[in-house]
C-alpha cells in the first residue's frame, strides 16, 4: 500500500490526490478534498482543450472565453496548493462561477438556441455544492438562481418572436421548464443522498468515538487488572532453611490465568501451588484470583491436603460455568523430613531431577478443579535429597510452538534444566523462559507461561 507511484502519470495522480492537504483534515474532509481537486484538474484540461478547439474553428468569442477560465481554474488551483485552509472558500468561488459563467456566455452569443445547450453547464455548480459544501443551504441558494437565470434567458430568448403569423412561441420556454423539472429532481434526489452519507457519516464518528472511548476504558481497565493481578503474585522468593526457590509468571494477554504462590504453613512448611484455569484472559483471571482466595482460607497449620483438594474442588465446581475447570497442584514442603507432600489435581505432572540427571514424575491424583462435584483426591509423598530439584510447570512451557509447528516438549525442558542445574532457582527459571521465547522465535506466547524451581541445597 505504500508502494511509490511509477511514471508520470503516478506522480502526477499523487500531486492532484495531494493538492490542499492540510494535516487538520480529517479522512472525509480530505476525501472530498482529493475529489474536488481531481474535479477542478479535469476542468483545467477541459478549459485548455475547448479553448483551442474555439480558435481553430474561428469562434473567437467561445475561444477568449474558455481561455479565461483555463486561467480562472489554473488561479484557484494555485490557490489551494498555496492556502489549503481556503478550501470552502475556493470551491464557493468555483460553483459560483459553474452558474454564472454559462449566463454570460449565452448572452454574449445571442441566446440559449446559439451556445449548444452551455446554459446547462451551470447545473454542475448547485449539484457540486450539495458535495463540497457543508452547509447545503449555498448550494439550494445556487440552483434556484441556476433556475431564475434559466428562465429568465428563455422568457428573452429571440427565437420566441419569429413567426409573427403564430404570434407567442412558447415552445422554448415549455423545453426549459421541463429541463428544470428534470434539474430539479436530480437535485432533490442527490440532496437526499448527500444528506443520507453526511448522517451516516456523522454516526459512524459518533460510534467510532464512543468505541474509541471505550476501547481507551477496556485498556485501563486491563491495566490495572494486570497490576493487580501481578500483585497476587509472590513479590519475593521464600525463606526456607535448606531450599532455595523462585518462581515467574508471563500471562499470554494482559491478564492471564495462570497462578502460582508459595504459601507459609509454619516455620518448618511452605505450600508450593501452581495452577492453570481453563481459558485465557479475563474470565480465567477472575476464577484464578478467586481460587486463590479460598486456598488460603484453607491452609492453616492443621489441615489435610486432601481435604483441602477437595473443598477447593466443590468450590470450584459451583463457582465456575460448565466447561471452567482449573489444573491444581499443590505441594507442601516439609524442611524436616525433606520431603514433598502433593496433590495434582490434573495438572501437567512436575518433575524430580535426581543428582545423576534422573527424573521422576509427580503423577495426577485426582481430576482437575471443578470437574466433577464430590471429587476425592490422594496426597502423595516425594523425597527429596541434597541436590535435588522439583520443577513446576503450567502447559504454556512444553507446548511453546515455533514456525514449523514443533512443541517446546516435556523432554527439551528438562534437558535444558538438567543443563543448567548448577544455576540458582532464580537464574534458571529466567533462563527457561529465554529458551522458551528463542525457541518460539520470539513471538507472542500462545498462552500463559509459569515456571517454579524448588532446589535442596547441597549439605
Amino acid at each position: 500500500m505504500n508502494e511509490k507511484p511509477r511514471g508520470i502519470a503516478g506522480k502526477a495522480l499523487t500531486f492532484l490526490l495531494n493538492i490542499g492537504a492540510d494535516p487538520a483534515d480529517d479522512e472525509y474532509t480530505r476525501t472530498i478534498k482529493r475529489i474536488y481537486w481531481v474535479t477542478a484538474a479535469f476542468g483545467v484540461l477541459a478549459a485548455f482543450g475547448s479553448t483551442l478547439l474555439y480558435f481553430l474553428s474561428g469562434n473567437v468569442v467561445m475561444g477568449w472565453l474558455f481561455l479565461f477560465s483555463f486561467i480562472f481554474f489554473v488561479g484557484l488551483l494555485v490557490e489551494g496548493i498555496n492556502h489549503p485552509q481556503r478550501f470552502r472558500t475556493i470551491a464557493f468561488v468555483l460553483l459560483v462561477y459553474f452558474v454564472v459563467a454559462p449566463v454570460l456566455v449565452t448572452v454574449l452569443l445571442g441566446g440559449i438556441w446559439n451556445t449548444d445547450g452551455t446554459i446547462m453547464i451551470g447545473l454542475m455548480g448547485p449539484l457540486m455544492g450539495l458535495v463540497y459544501l457543508r452547509d447545503r443551504r449555498p448550494a439550494v441558494v445556487l440552483f434556484l438562481v441556476y433556475c431564475a437565470l434559466v428562465m429568465g434567458l428563455a422568457v428573452f430568448e429571440p427565437g420566441l418572436r419569429k413567426d409573427p403569423a403564430r404570434g407567442f412561441n412558447l415552445n422554448p420556454i415549455l423545453f426549459w421548464l421541463g429541463f428544470i423539472v428534470v434539474a430539479g429532481f436530480i437535485f432533490g434526489v442527490i440532496y437526499f443522498f448527500v444528506i443520507q452519507r453526511d448522517k451516516a457519516h456523522r454516526q459512524l464518528a459518533a460510534e467510532k468515538a464512543k468505541s474509541e472511548s471505550l476501547l481507551r476504558r477496556i485498556e485501563a481497565d486491563l491495566a490495572h487488572a494486570a497490576r493487580i493481578q501481578k500483585d497476587l503474585l509472590p513479590k519475593e522468593s521464600p525463606k526456607l532453611e535448606g531450599y532455595d526457590v523462585s518462581g515467574i509468571n508471563v500471562p499470554c494477554y494482559e491478564i492471564g490465568g495462570d497462578y502460582y504462590d508459595f504459601v507459609p504453613i509454619d516455620p518448618d512448611r511452605i505450600g508450593i501451588v501452581v495452577a492453570d484455569v481453563s481459558g485465557k484472559g479475563i474470565a480465567a483471571s477472575l476464577l484464578m484470583a478467586s481460587l486463590r482466595a479460598a486456598l488460603l482460607a484453607e491452609v492453616r497449620p492443621d489441615y489435610a491436603l486432601e481435604t483441602m483438594a477437595a473443598r477447593l474442588n466443590d468450590f470450584v465446581y459451583k463457582s465456575s460455568g460448565p466447561s471452567s475447570f482449573v489444573t491444581f497442584f499443590f505441594g507442601e514442603v516439609d524442611r524436616r523430613e525433606n520431603v514433598v507432600r502433593y496433590v495434582n489435581a490434573g495438572h501437567n505432572p512436575p518433575f524430580i531431577l535426581g543428582r545423576e540427571g534422573q527424573a521422576r514424575s509427580l503423577e495426577s491424583s485426582g481430576f482437575p478443579l471443578g470437574m466433577f462435584a464430590g471429587s476425592a483426591y490422594e496426597a502423595r509423598t516425594a523425597p527429596l535429597s541434597p541436590g535435588e530439584l522439583a520443577v513446576l510447570f503450567t502447559d504454556g512451557i512444553p507446548e511453546g510452538r515455533n514456525a514449523q509447528g514443533e512443541d517446546y516438549s516435556d523432554d527439551r525442558l528438562m534437558a535444558f534444566i538438567r543443563e543448567h542445574r548448577a544455576l540458582s532457582a532464580a537464574e534458571i527459571c529466567h533462563q527457561v523462559l529465554g529458551d522458551v521465547k528463542g525457541f518460539a522465535c520470539g513471538s507472542q506466547p500462545c498462552d500463559d507461561i509459569t515456571l517454579v524451581v524448588l532446589k535442596r541445597t547441597e549439605t
